[in-house]
C-alpha cells in the first residue's frame, strides 16, 4: 500500500489537516462593562492638583459657557456635521435606503453625538415610523445626560468544569430618571465618546480642561477688580498732623483732618486748592507741607492678559483644538496654520472612525435588519478622508481632462455656488440645439403637422447665422481676459471689481446680420444676463475658488457666454 509522505519523508496524516480548536466563544473572559472605576492617589496620598475624578457632569454643563470652551465645542461639532460620506453595501436596494434615511435625519444625529464630546456620552431614543412598505427612523431625540444610565443586563461567562461561572454585565437600553422601565435597546441609542476599558459613560474632553477653566475664571474677576481699582486709583494725601488750617467749613480744624475732607469730596474733574507752606527737609530742599498723590501700578494689567491667553491656549489643546485654527499666529506663518489645520483634520478622521462603529453596528444595522434580513449585507458608513488630499494637483487634473472634454462641469452646482437665480441656471443649462438640424425633429408640434413633415414650413431659427455673433464674442472674450488677469495681478478680484465687455454695438450689428429681430434689444439681454453673471461669481467666489487664477476664471466665462449666445441663438 503507497502514502503520500511529506518534505521529511514521514508518511502524511489527516490528522495533520484538521483545525486548531476553536477558542472560546462570546463574552467568556474579563470584567470589561459597567464596572465602577477606581482613581489611585499619589504615593502617600499627597494632592498636587486637582481631584478631577470627583467632577460631575454639572461641572462640565458650567464649563461650556466659557468662551474658549465653546469655540472648541462648537467647531468640533460643527466640522464633524460637514464631514463627506456615504453608505456602502453589497446590496444596493440596502445601501440606497440607508443612505436615504440617514441623511434625512444626519442633522439631529450629529446634534446629539455631539454632546458626548462634553458629557462623554450620548443617551439618545430612535423614533420609528412606518413609510409605505418601509420603516424608517423619524427622529433622534437627545436624551439629558445627567438623567440616563446604562440599563444592565448580566450574561454568564465560561467557567472551568464544576467552577461557578462568572457574571458579565452587557449593554440592555437606557434607564432614564423617573420612568418605572428601560428604554429597550431597538429603540435606543447610547454613543459613548472615546470608550476606554469599557466604560460607557466614555471620555470626557472638558476634564483635562477643568484646571486652565477655573483659573481663567479667577484670573478674570481679579483683573477686572484690577482695572476697577487703577482705573480709578485711589487717592494719598499728607498733611501735618499738629498744624491747625481753617477747613471747608470754615472752623479751625487738624491739617491730616482737612486732608481726609479734601480726599472724600475728589470727584471726577474736580479741582482741589492746597495751602502752599514748605517746610526745609534734612536734604535743604525745601517740600510741601500738604501733597495729594495717586496709588498707581506699574504693570498695566499686560501680565493679566498674557496670562489669560495662555489659559485659553491651554483649554484649546485640551479639547484638541489647534492653537492657531481660532487665533493668529505671533510670526505670521501660513505654512504655520496649515499645518495646524491638517493635523486638526488628521484628528477628525479618528473621531468620525470611532463615530463609524457606533453608527454601522446600532443605526444602520437595524434599518437592515427591520427593512431586508439580518442575513443581508451589512451597510456600512464610509467617511471620506480629511485633510490627505493634494487640492493643487486634484485642480490641475481636473482642468486637464475638462479642456479634453474627458468630464463635464455641473453649471447647475457652479450657478448655484455663483448665486445665480433658479430662471437663469435653467437658460444657462438648457441643452443647445444644433441650428441646421430640422426643427421637426425635435419639435413635436412641428412632427405632427404634416406641412412641416413635407418640408414647407422652415423654422426662424434655421435661417439665423451664428457666425458673426461667434466671431464678435471671441473680441470679447480677448478684452475681458486683458481685464482679469490685470485683477488677478493687483490683488483686486472681488466684489469691487468692474469688467467692462465691450462691443456692445458690434455685438448688435452682428446679430442683425445674422438674421436676428430686433438685435439691439436683443444684445442689451445678453449684455444684462452676463454682468449679473460677473457680479454674482465675483461675490461670491474668492481667487483661491479658481485653481489657475485668471486662465480658470476665462476658460468658465468663455463657456457661460457661448451657452448664452446659443439660447438666444434658439429663442
Amino acid at each position: 500500500m503507497t502514502q503520500l509522505v511529506g518534505p521529511n519523508g514521514k508518511p502524511i496524516s489527516s490528522s495533520q489537516f484538521k483545525k486548531a480548536v476553536p477558542p472560546k466563544q462570546g463574552e467568556a473572559f474579563g470584567h470589561w462593562a459597567g464596572r465602577d472605576i477606581e482613581y489611585l492617589s499619589l504615593p502617600g496620598g499627597g494632592v498636587i492638583q486637582f481631584d478631577l475624578s470627583k467632577l460631575t457632569l454639572g461641572d462640565f454643563r458650567a464649563m461650556r459657557d466659557h468662551y474658549q470652551i465653546n469655540a472648541s465645542l462648537a467647531v468640533l461639532s460643527f466640522m464633524q456635521h460637514q464631514s463627506d460620506w456615504h453608505i456602502e453595501c453589497e446590496d444596493k436596494k440596502i445601501a440606497e435606503h440607508c443612505e436615504n434615511n440617514l441623511r434625512e435625519i444626519w442633522t439631529p444625529l450629529n446634534r446629539s453625538m455631539s454632546t458626548a464630546n462634553w458629557a462623554g456620552y450620548s443617551p439618545n431614543v430612535l423614533d420609528w415610523e412606518s413609510e409605505g412598505s418601509k420603516l424608517m427612523i423619524d427622529k433622534v431625540r437627545d436624551l439629558i445626560p445627567e438623567e440616563c444610565r446604562v440599563n444592565w443586563k448580566e450574561e454568564e461567562g465560561w467557567a472551568p468544569p464544576g467552577r461557578t461561572p462568572p457574571k458579565f454585565k452587557k449593554y440592555d437600553g437606557i434607564r432614564q430618571f423617573g420612568m418605572s422601565w428601560p428604554i429597550p435597546v431597538d429603540n435606543s441609542y447610547w454613543y459613548p465618546l472615546l470608550m476606554e476599558n469599557g466604560d460607557y459613560y466614555g471620555r470626557k474632553l472638558l476634564r483635562p480642561a477643568f484646571t486652565s477653566w477655573f483659573f481663567s475664571i479667577l484670573t478674570h474677576l481679579f483683573a477686572n477688580r484690577y482695572y476697577e481699582r487703577f482705573g480709578e486709583p485711589t487717592p494719598v494725601g499728607r498733611a501735618p498732623f499738629d498744624e491747625e488750617i481753617e477747613g471747608l467749613s470754615g472752623d479751625k480744624v487738624q491739617g491730616n483732618v482737612y486732608m481726609l475732607q479734601l480726599l472724600q469730596q475728589l470727584r471726577n474733574r474736580s479741582v482741589v486748592v492746597l495751602p502752599n507752606d514748605r517746610t526745609q527737609g534734612q536734604d535743604g530742599k525745601a517740600t510741601f507741607d500738604y501733597e495729594i498723590e495717586y496709588l498707581e501700578s506699574q504693570m498695566r494689567g499686560a501680565d493679566f492678559e498674557r496670562y489669560m491667553t495662555r489659559l485659553d491656549e491651554e483649554m484649546s489643546i485640551g479639547l484638541f483644538t489647534p492653537i492657531l485654527l481660532l487665533r493668529t499666529a505671533d510670526v505670521g506663518s501660513y505654512n504655520l496654520g496649515v499645518g495646524h489645520m491638517q493635523m486638526y483634520l488628521w484628528m477628525l478622521n479618528a473621531m468620525n472612525a470611532d463615530r463609524k462603529q457606533y453608527i454601522d453596528n446600532y443605526v444602520l444595522a437595524p434599518m437592515k435588519n427591520f427593512n431586508f434580513s439580518k442575513s443581508a449585507p451589512n451597510p456600512k458608513i464610509v467617511f471620506r478622508k480629511l485633510g490627505d488630499l493634494n487640492a493643487e494637483m486634484i485642480s490641475s487634473l481636473l482642468q486637464a481632462l475638462v479642456s479634453k472634454d474627458k468630464v463635464k462641469l455641473d453649471y447647475r452646482e457652479l450657478g448655484e455656488m455663483a448665486g445665480m437665480t433658479i430662471e437663469e441656471i435653467k437658460e444657462t443649462v438648457a441643452p443647445a440645439v444644433d441650428p441646421n438640424a430640422d426643427p421637426a425633429a425635435t419639435d413635436p408640434a412641428a412632427q405632427d403637422d404634416p406641412a412641416t413633415a413635407k418640408g414647407k414650413p422652415v423654422a426662424v431659427a434655421a435661417a439665423r447665422s451664428m457666425t458673426e455673433p461667434r466671431t464678435t464674442a471671441k473680441e470679447i472674450v480677448t478684452r475681458v481676459g486683458g481685464q482679469v488677469e490685470a485683477a488677478f495681478r493687483d490683488g483686486r478680484f472681488g466684489p469691487d471689481l468692474r469688467i467692462s465687455m465691450g462691443y456692445k454695438r458690434q455685438m448688435a450689428h452682428s446679430l442683425g446680420a445674422g438674421g436676428f429681430s430686433d438685435p439691439l434689444t436683443k444684445a442689451d439681454d445678453l449684455y444684462r444676463r452676463m454682468d449679473n453673471w460677473i457680479a454674482d461669481i465675483t461675490s461670491s467666489l474668492d481667487p483661491a475658488d479658481f485653481s489657475s487664477g485668471a486662465e480658470s476664471f476665462m476658460d468658465l466665462f468663455e463657456k457661460v457666454l457661448s451657452t448664452q449666445l446659443e439660447e438666444l441663438a434658439h429663442a
